[in-house]
């Protein structure tokens, strides 16, 4: 009956490149599929940039994706190295904060941001306080 390259509706052409419903303007293609085929001579899928929502490629980090479907650490390993290296990882003793209650990320002496801030600098920003105010 009609092509299935038109946009029900409309009499617009889509792209032939699978899984693009961009319009298409020249020989078929949209403008970036149609610069793909001109630079490189064919399509060039493994090329394309990735929508970056979600995790990290590497199984066991959960860290969310920052380049090339990589968390930081791992995008900066690839990066440097041409590879993963997980040789030169870092294994941390602890992960959480000393606090049973608190399920926040470790930050310093065992303890989350909030809690190494409550338990060791404001006491001494305070003590520090009231002796330039007594002297």
């Amino acid at each position: 009956m009609g092509s299935p390259n038109i946009i029900k509706g409309k009499w617009q052409v889509i792209c032939e490149a699978g899984d693009c419903d961009a319009e298409a303007r020249t020989v078929g293609l949209c403008p970036r599929h149609y610069q793909q085929v001109r630079r490189h001579g064919r399509l060039t899928p493994e090329r394309e940039y990735h929508k970056r929502s979600g995790d990290c490629r590497v199984g066991i980090c959960g860290e969310g994706q920052v380049a090339k479907g990589y968390c930081f650490r791992h995008y900066q390993q690839v990066r440097r190295y041409g590879r993963l290296t997980p040789e030169r990882e870092r294994v941390y003793g602890r992960t959480s904060c000393k606090l049973v209650d608190c399920d926040g990320r470790h930050s310093s002496r065992g303890y989350c941001k909030k809690h190494y801030m409550s338990e060791y600098y404001l006491p001494k920003v305070a003590s520090v306080e009231t002796a330039r105010r007594s002297a």
